[in-house]
């Protein structure tokens, strides 16, 4: 059945013997990391037990699918249930893994729970059957809206007994993300920052926000990256009028392909890929590395060149003709994201 984020928690403490799957998809990644935290933590998951854990990363489920449906036929030597992590966000769904998983969750027991992150998928018919399964709870996690950011944000204000008007909270809310582990991250700062300073002003408080910015740009960059062209560019669309400028964007394009270019390098003097990332400085964000692999499969050096060769064009054409830098910028996004979806093997 099909569950409401907001409901999903609640809902999962009352009815955890009915149900085998979970399944998180949207492409609100911070909120599928939250709530499957959330899910461990009520189900007293121990990621590191082997005998009662089994995760199955997005390479391994590619390569091997039949690994899945041989991990939830496997009993549990400690534990009544056996917990099957599956992590798909990064690859794509096609019809072959779909049948897969289909015929893994027809099996009916209480012998395993199955708990999935599914990234963002658009195959309705696949999720439509999901749906209609009784065993399975299935929470769509979509983009953090405004109203909410500007309740939380509000409710802070309270908590520190202060007051602004409403055409404030609603500028500073636009500063925040789409997606819900930024603003989780972003709330706790601004909750640190009043709870030690007493004589705090809006200037204050909107230059503390305001540097989210390059959080709010990175998003496009791994839509674009990830070939999800019509999230990169909508979410493009919602947050470029409330941005400095778009150069902050093209650089940060410029230190993505450069980061992909430097792992390439290394890797190609016969070193491991996976070791070159764990060990690259700076280091990489632990949440962001297998998006990174992910990256550095679908890109070589020839590829990398040409693109980071546009992005010094796209620079100097936005400098010179300011008016148009955000249809040159949609341009650029349009044909980088056809071009590496294009490049993501089906």
């Amino acid at each position: 059945m099909k569950i409401n984020s907001d409901y999903f928690l609640e809902n999962l403490k009352t009815n955890f013997n009915d149900v085998n799957i979970i399944f998180l998809y949207g492409n609100n990644l911070g909120l599928i990391e939250i709530l499957y935290k959330e899910v461990l933590d009520i189900l007293k998951i121990n990621i590191n037990d082997p005998f009662s854990v089994s995760k199955i990363d997005s390479e391994e489920f590619k390569d091997h699918p039949w690994v899945l449906l041989d991990n939830v036929s496997t009993l549990s030597m400690f534990s009544e249930k056996r917990y099957v992590l599956l992590d798909i966000m990064n690859i794509s769904i096609t019809k072959d893994i779909e049948n897969i998983i289909l015929k893994t969750i027809e099996k009916e027991d209480n012998n395993y729970l199955l708990l999935i992150k599914g990234g963002n998928l658009k195959q309705r018919t696949f999720i439509k059957y999901l749906e209609n399964i009784k065993n399975i709870m299935i929470v769509p996690c979509y983009e953090e809206k405004l109203k909410t950011i500007y309740n939380e944000i509000t409710s802070l204000f309270s908590k520190h007994k202060l007051s602004f008007k409403e055409d404030f909270i609603n500028s500073l809310s636009v500063k925040f993300n789409s997606d819900s582990l930024n603003n989780k991250m972003e709330i706790e700062k601004l909750d640190s920052f009043l709870t030690n300073n007493k004589d705090v002003t809006e200037k204050m408080i909107f230059t503390l926000i305001s540097k989210n910015e390059n959080v709010n740009f990175n998003k496009v960059v791994e839509y674009c990256t990830n070939g999800n062209v019509n999230d990169a560019l909508n979410y493009f669309e919602r947050i470029y009028d409330n941005q400095n400028s778009g150069i902050t964007l093209i650089r940060l394009f410029v230190n993505h392909f450069k980061l992909i270019e430097k792992i390439l390098l290394r890797t190609n003097k016969d070193k491991n890929l996976v070791k070159v990332v764990e060990n690259i400085r700076p280091p990489i964000f632990f949440k962001k590395k297998e998006f990174v692999i992910f990256q550095c499969k679908i890109w070589n050096l020839k590829s990398i060149n040409i693109i980071l060769s546009r992005l010094i064009n796209l620079e100097l054409k936005c400098k010179l003709n300011s008016i148009n830098e955000k249809t040159l910028l949609s341009q650029f996004i349009l044909s980088t994201s056809v071009l590496i979806r294009n490049r993501i093997k089906p």
